[in-house]
C-alpha cells in the first residue's frame, strides 16, 4: 500500500514538474513577444509602404499585416519574436491611371500627323479619324490604359463612305448652311441611306428642317418654314 502511494506520488510530481516547466517556457515565449507597434515600424522601415491593419495570431507566434503602397496590396505574415517577415504575398494590384481623352488625341496625332476628323470611345480605347495634309484619311486607335497606340491603318475611299457623321457635325453642317441654330437632329434612314435631319432656328424667327447625307455629310434638302 506505502509502495503504490510512494508510486502516485512520484507520478504526480512528475506531472507538477512538466505543467510547471511548460508555464515557464509559454510565459517566457510571451515575454519576449514583440508589441504590434514594434513589429508595423519594422515592416514599414523595411518596405515600401503603409501598414493599415495588424493583428496577432491565436497562438502569439505571428502577425498578420496588410501592407499598402503604389503597386498594390500585400499580406504579410511576420515573426512575433523577431519580427522577420515570413511570408508576402499581393492580394491586389493597382492599375496604373489611364489617359485622359486629351492625351490619347496627342498619341494619336503623333503617330499620324494631322487633322483630327471624328473622335470615339468604346471603354478604354479611343478610336481618331485623322485626315493628313495630303488627303490621305486614317483610324488610329489608342488604349488608354496601356498609353499605346494600338492601330493606325489608312481608310479606302469607299470605307470612308461607310462611317457615318456624328450628330453634333450634322448640327455645325446645318447651320453653316442656314446660318441659323440648330435644334435638335434626329438619324433616320431612307431609302436605304442614313440621313440626319435637324431643325434649324433661323435669325428671323423661322425655322427650317435640314437633311443631311449622314455618310457623306451632304445637305440632301433643306425646307424652310413660315
Amino acid at each position: 500500500m506505502t509502495k503504490t502511494i510512494k508510486t502516485v506520488s512520484f507520478a504526480a510530481a512528475a506531472i507538477l514538474v512538466v505543467i510547471i516547466c511548460t508555464f515557464l517556457i509559454i510565459r517566457q515565449t510571451h515575454e519576449n513577444v514583440l508589441s504590434k507597434e514594434t513589429v508595423v515600424k519594422k515592416v514599414e522601415a523595411s518596405y515600401e509602404g503603409k501598414v493599415t491593419k495588424a493583428t496577432q495570431s491565436k497562438d502569439k507566434k505571428t502577425y498578420d499585416i496588410t501592407l499598402e503602397n503604389p503597386k498594390g496590396t500585400y499580406f504579410v505574415k511576420a515573426d512575433a519574436i523577431s519580427a522577420d517577415i515570413l511570408s508576402m504575398n499581393r492580394v491586389k494590384a493597382v492599375n496604373p491611371s489611364a489617359m485622359t481623352e486629351k492625351e490619347a488625341e496627342h498619341l494619336a496625332l503623333e503617330r499620324v500627323p494631322g487633322t483630327v476628323k471624328k473622335q470615339t470611345r468604346q471603354s478604354q480605347v479611343a478610336t481618331y479619324t485623322i485626315q493628313k495634309e495630303d488627303g490621305k484619311t486614317y483610324e488610329v486607335k489608342v488604349d488608354m490604359q496601356a498609353k499605346t497606340v494600338l492601330s493606325a491603318d489608312q481608310i479606302s475611299s469607299k470605307d470612308q463612305q461607310k462611317t457615318p457623321i456624328t450628330k453634333k457635325e450634322a448640327k455645325t453642317i446645318a447651320e453653316r448652311k442656314t446660318g441659323g441654330t440648330a435644334d435638335d437632329a434626329d438619324l433616320e434612314e431612307s431609302e436605304g441611306t442614313l440621313i440626319f435631319e435637324v431643325d434649324v432656328d433661323l435669325p428671323d424667327n423661322k425655322e427650317a428642317t435640314v437633311k443631311i447625307n449622314a455618310y457623306t455629310g451632304k445637305v440632301a434638302n433643306i425646307v424652310y418654314e413660315d
